[in-house]
C-alpha cells in the first residue's frame, strides 16, 4: 500500500526518505531524553529539515511515536515464533532461557519507544492501548499454549492465559527496569531476577513428571539440599 503525505500526495522515494529521517530523529531524541521535551521543531531540527516539513508527514508527536511503536511491535514476532516453532520435545529450561533472553534483547533494541508507548497507553490513548494489546497478545497466547501443552488435563485455557498474563507482565516490568539508573546492569540482583524468571517459566512449561527434576536442578544450582 502506497503511503501518502498529509496533503494526500503519494510518497515517492524522496518522500519516504524524508519521512524516515523524521522517524529516526524522533527515536534519537527519545533515546537522549524525556518524551515531554520533544516537539515538532526539535524533531525537524534533529533531522536537518525545515520545521514545517514535520507536518507534511505527521499530524502530531503522538502519530510519529505511534509509527515507531508499530515498527517495534513487528519485531516482537521473532519471540512469538520462538514459542510456537520450537519443538514440543525441547527442554523446557532451554526454551525458557531463549525466550527470556530474546525478550530482553527485544526491549534493549526498542527501549525508548516501548517506554513512550506504554506511557501514552497508560494515559488512556486508545490507539496506543490497541497497539500494545495487539502486539502483546500473540506473546501471551504463545506462553499460554506452552503452559497448556505441558498440563493439558489439569490446566484450562482460561487458566493458561491468566498465568501467561502474569508471567508476561513480570517479564516486561523486569525488562523495562533493567537499564534504570537505580539498577546497575549486570548486578547480582538483576542476575538473580533473570534466573527466577527462567525458573518460573521452566516450571510452567514442564510436564508434571518433569517438575520434580526441574526443582532438583534449581536446588542444585542454588546450593540447597532438598529434604
Amino acid at each position: 500500500m502506497t503511503r501518502v503525505n498529509k496533503q494526500g500526495q503519494a510518497l515517492g522515494r524522496k518522500g519516504e526518505e524524508s519521512r524516515r529521517r523524521l522517524l529516526d530523529a524522533t527515536l534519537a531524541l527519545l533515546t537522549k531524553g524525556s518524551m515531554h521535551k520533544i516537539n515538532a521543531s526539535a524533531i525537524a531540527r534533529e533531522a536537518a529539515m525545515a520545521s514545517q516539513s514535520f507536518y507534511l508527514y505527521f499530524k502530531d508527536i503522538d502519530e510519529v511515536i505511534l509509527a515507531l511503536a508499530q515498527e517495534a511491535a513487528a519485531d516482537l514476532q521473532e519471540v512469538v515464533a520462538m514459542l510456537s516453532d520450537t519443538p514440543s520435545s525441547s527442554e523446557p529450561e532451554m526454551l525458557s532461557k531463549q525466550v527470556i533472553d530474546a525478550f530482553a534483547s527485544y526491549w534493549d533494541r526498542h527501549r525508548p519507544i516501548l517506554i513512550a508507548r506504554n506511557y501514552i497507553a497508560d494515559s488512556g490513548n486508545q490507539q496506543f492501548l490497541k497497539l500494545r494489546q495487539d502486539a502483546t497478545m500473540p506473546m501471551i497466547h504463545g506462553i499460554a499454549d506452552r503452559i497448556q501443552a505441558a498440563r493439558p488435563k489439569d490446566v484450562t485455557r482460561v487458566q493458561a492465559v491468566s498465568r501467561a498474563v502474569i508471567v508476561y507482565s513480570a517479564m516486561e516490568r523486569l525488562a523495562a527496569r533493567a537499564q534504570s539508573l537505580q539498577y546497575e546492569p549486570g548486578s547480582g540482583e538483576n542476575v538473580d531476577l533473570r534466573q527466577a524468571e527462567i525458573d518460573i517459566l521452566t516450571l510452567l512449561f514442564s510436564p508434571e513428571r518433569s517438575q520434580e527434576t526441574a526443582a532438583a536442578a534449581r536446588a542444585s544450582r542454588s546450593g540447597r539440599k532438598r529434604p
